[in-house]
């Protein structure tokens, strides 16, 4: 299956809005999880359905519910009647293969980003869709499958007096942005010191296996700048957003991860650059490898030319060949044969050709 195209097979013709899963099922059934705080309380527990959430409308209160597994297209009809959402958005969840964007309704801030894992098997690396629906006092955030990359925010929310504690949910919103971003880096940069490491290894021991790992390379760092370069832009929206849902205090910390969002662009854009510089490294130490056997194999031929020439005249099978009847001729042959190698070297070696 292609990683940088979707298919779309199995919506064509249906209108826009259709809650119909696309992707690959990640889960046996959606998990629900659902946080709420605030300054002074916190609680942190499963929901078995949507019809079982009740979502509090105290003043000061936020909520996050997480779910992870969007296959299931009742559960998220479901969804869209209690929390008001758009159909276009839940179609959106329910279609991994979207490119990252942001998008504004009238009363919610829509965002759907990608976070990175590397398959332990091949090294490859594969991106779930991670969206995230900013609200009033509510945030709603959707993963693909079960993970570990938000849980440094739910560390955070559960310390007393933590700033996040006394903070609204697009202070959450700005965190949990941060650590899908703090998952590109720690990616990059583990991708990005094996990539170091083969610039010795290019002028070194040019294989033909050093070849296959640059090409790999060059293709997942490929794969990954698909999903960072609009990541950026939806942080840049973001700083320039006019919206009640985000307090000005936030702004600040927007900026800072409009700063890493740059980061991130950069080094997948320095190691694309130098991927293609260790492809041309490796072609031209290829070619002066195949020079200097060229170069040798050239001056073995061109000093056996006129030592073949003497050979050969002394190989002729004429009965009235002076030198053949000359008791020493074979001795002088070989030593003049010796003498115009030599000097062809010494030569060659003026000329700097060797």
């Amino acid at each position: 299956m292609s990683r940088f195209l979707r298919k779309i097979d199995m919506k064509a013709g249906l209108p826009p809005g259709s809650l119909v899963f696309t992707g690959q099922r990640r889960l046996d059934n959606s998990v629900l999880r659902m946080v709420t705080y605030d300054a002074e309380v916190i609680t942190d527990e499963a929901v078995s359905g949507i019809r079982d959430l009740k979502v509090p409308v105290q003043d000061g209160t936020s909520v996050w519910l997480n779910i992870d597994g969007v296959h299931d297209s009742a559960l998220m009809h479901d969804l869209g009647e209690l929390f008001g959402l758009s159909p276009m958005l839940l179609e959106v969840v329910q279609d991994p293969g979207q490119r990252p964007g942001l998008t504004e309704y009238q009363d919610c801030v829509f965002i759907n980003m990608k976070v990175f894992y590397e398959d332990a098997e091949d090294g490859t690396i594969e991106a779930d869709q991670v969206c995230a629906v900013l609200g009033d006092n509510f945030l709603i955030t959707f993963q693909e499958r079960t993970g570990d990359v938000f849980e440094a925010v739910r560390v955070r929310l559960s310390r007393q007096n933590a700033k996040i504690r006394q903070k609204g949910v697009d202070y959450l919103l700005y965190a949990i942005l941060d650590c899908l971003f703090e998952n590109y880096l720690s990616l990059i940069e583990k991708i990005g010191d094996r990539i170091e490491d083969m610039e010795e290894d290019v002028i070194d021991n040019p294989e033909s296996e050093l070849l296959e790992e640059i090409h790999f390379y060059r293709q997942e760092i490929a794969y990954m700048r698909k999903s960072v370069r609009p990541a950026r832009d939806i942080v840049s929206r973001l700083n320039r957003m006019e919206s009640d849902l985000f307090a000005e205090s936030t702004f600040p910390y927007l900026k800072e991860l409009a700063v890493i969002s740059e980061q991130v662009v950069d080094s997948v854009e320095i190691y694309k650059e130098m991927l293609g510089d260790l492809y041309s490294t490796y072609n031209m130490a290829i070619s002066t490898r195949l020079n200097e056997t060229m170069k040798f194999l050239t001056v073995f031929a061109t000093i056996f030319i006129p030592l073949t020439f003497l050979a050969g005249i002394y190989g002729m099978n004429f009965d009235f060949i002076p030198e053949l009847r000359f008791r020493y001729g074979y001795f002088a042959l070989l030593g003049l044969m010796f003498v115009i190698a030599c000097a062809m070297l010494i030569y060659f070696k003026k000329k700097k050709w060797i």
